[in-house]
């Protein structure tokens, strides 16, 4: 196998094939990772967190009855029990076990705002996993739409996947997809059917048929499907799963990791080879063919001003949005702030001494520190519908990519007969970063400087009623100006989305244009590539 990725490593270099360049990256990772991880997907309310707290059996990650996991958890053998968090910034923490939640939790970590990568849990109860890494994913299809990319963006690394499914809503087509893509990384995919003590023996023997039946309809092969509950007959699922999944890979590992590395290599292969041929094709064909090729490959809908145009449209139309939808999230909140900043004035300024100006500096640090605070309950409260605005922007810009992309191969389809390999690119999402929150004086011309002429004890009152006056200005005021942060960063956001996109295609449109440029000249050195490729592929 390490010829063969070094073969297609330096083809991809030779013939340009940049598209492939994070796949490659992907395999040498798990090469040089030494383990197999077992990666746990599914739905959201799938039960994943639930298996493995009760197959392992301790509270190891959080469960609940909303959307927990936030980011991944890598569970892995170790003599003393340890949680290392990792961030996105390089940096790596040690913490108490005990505080996981404070860093996958989604209501801990909402949208994952602390920037965590993953958390990795050593513990002795996986001691008898010599070899393997489990790893608890953030499920799918929940309302946070930053989970599943979290997700997808893990499956290159699985090397065994167990597919939770609950026996309350078995196999839909989220799982089809999910199974579709994680096929391109691993050969092991094993679909675990959860919940399974809802169900009467008869019926989960229905439920099982069901899932088989659809499994091979969309993937014409058979799939191991276990059986298993945390609150009835749990030793003997977690029996039948150590014995028929856990112990052939322990015991046959090497065989199993090189058989995981060849299906990872073999799949980069046959996408480096879908490449080659459009090269070659292309190579065939006379100059003033090809650029007839190019005219109705590279049409209308098929080029780099109309992406930039439409990517554009897309980023002008949600930025003039913006604004209005999060002003409306946080003007709700304006008249109880009010309210309660008024409530806590009125009790607290009469123990408030000193003269106009020492009062006017402690209604000002008051009122910063109080407003502040509130704000920022609201900033945190609310902090899942600015992601989600983020999000929802991203989500269009993927679509858009595949779009282009399946119109892309289409047309080359046509021309050559064939086609680009499926993939499903989705923007790095990155989680927002919290604005500042101040609150200026509280005199917008300097009349506390003229406090001798104001004796407290005659005018504390007339002061009183002025700072109250005083506070639903201020509120307004800073909400104003919180929106114009937030607007500010969610908008700097989608310009990054816009970035990464255009990248994206800018870079699968060079390819295809360097593809179709090949020269005849060239044909042999591209068959010779495609017939090494081919080869090595069927030598293994």
């Amino acid at each position: 196998m390490d010829a063969l990725l070094k073969n297609i490593e330096q083809i991809c270099n030779q013939h340009q094939l940049h598209s492939l360049e994070d796949s490659i990256q992907s395999v040498k990772r798990f090469i040089e990772n030494k383990l197999i991880d077992i990666v746990i997907l599914g739905q959201f309310k799938a039960g994943k967190s639930s298996f493995i707290n009760s197959f392992f059996g301790q509270d190891i990650v959080p469960t609940g009855v909303v959307p927990v996991t936030s980011v991944i958890t890598r569970l892995q053998q170790a003599k003393t029990e340890k949680l290392l968090v990792y961030f996105h910034d390089k940096e790596i923490a040690e913490v108490e076990l005990s505080k996981i939640n404070t860093y996958v939790a989604e209501e801990e970590n909402p949208k994952n705002e602390k920037n965590v990568s993953f958390v990795e849990i050593h513990s002795p109860l996986l001691n008898q996993f010599t070899g393997l890494r489990f790893v608890d994913t953030p499920g799918l299809g929940s309302a946070f739409r930053h989970n599943s990319i979290t997700t997808y963006k893990w499956v290159p690394e699985a090397g065994v996947a167990i597919i939770t499914i609950s026996a309350e809503r078995p196999l839909g087509e989220n799982e089809i997809e999910l199974i579709t893509k994680i096929s391109e990384s691993t050969p092991e995919i094993i679909i675990l059917l959860t919940k399974t003590d809802l169900f009467k023996k008869e019926e989960i023997h229905q439920i099982r048929s069901y899932i088989n039946q659809r499994l091979q309809q969309s993937f014409k092969r058979d799939f191991r499907i276990f059986e298993y509950s945390s609150v009835s007959n749990t030793d003997s699922y977690k029996f039948a799963i150590i014995n028929e999944i856990i112990e052939p890979l322990k015991f046959k590992f090497k065989g199993k990791r090189e058989k995981i590395i060849k299906h990872k290599v073999i799949s980069l292969a046959d996408k480096c080879l879908s490449y080659l041929e459009i090269a070659f094709q292309a190579s065939l064909k006379s100059d003033k063919e090809k650029e007839d090729l190019n005219n109705i490959i590279f049409g209308e809908k098929a080029d780099t001003e109309f992406i930039r145009h439409e990517l554009k449209l897309i980023t002008d139309n949600s930025k003039s949005l913006t604004r209005d939808i999060v002003y409306g999230l946080l003007s709700k909140y304006e008249e109880r702030i009010t309210e309660e900043l008024q409530s806590t004035f009125r009790d607290e300024y009469n123990d408030w001494n000193g003269n106009l100006y020492k009062v006017s500096r402690k209604y000002e640090e008051w009122m910063k520190r109080k407003l502040s605070g509130k704000l920022k309950e609201v900033v945190v409260k609310e902090n899942s519908k600015f992601n989600e605005i983020v999000g929802k922007v991203y989500a269009h810009f993927s679509f858009f990519t595949h779009s282009f992309r399946d119109r892309l191969s289409d047309n080359i389809f046509k021309v050559l007969g064939s086609r680009l390999t499926n993939e499903k690119w989705k923007p790095d999402v990155k989680t927002l970063e919290r604005p500042d929150i101040s609150v200026y004086r509280a005199f917008d011309t300097p009349i506390d400087l003229l406090w001798f002429l104001f004796p407290m004890f005659l005018f504390k009152t007339v002061f009183r009623n002025y700072f109250l006056r005083q506070i639903p200005k201020e509120v307004n005021k800073n909400i104003y100006r919180l929106t114009s942060a937030i607007n500010k960063t969610i908008n700097d956001e989608i310009s990054r989305g816009n970035l990464q996109t255009m990248k994206y295609l800018s870079a699968e449109i060079k390819t295809v244009e360097t593809l179709l440029s090949s020269q005849k000249s060239r044909s042999s050195d591209i068959e010779k590539s495609i017939t090494l490729l081919k080869g090595l592929i069927s030598g293994q």
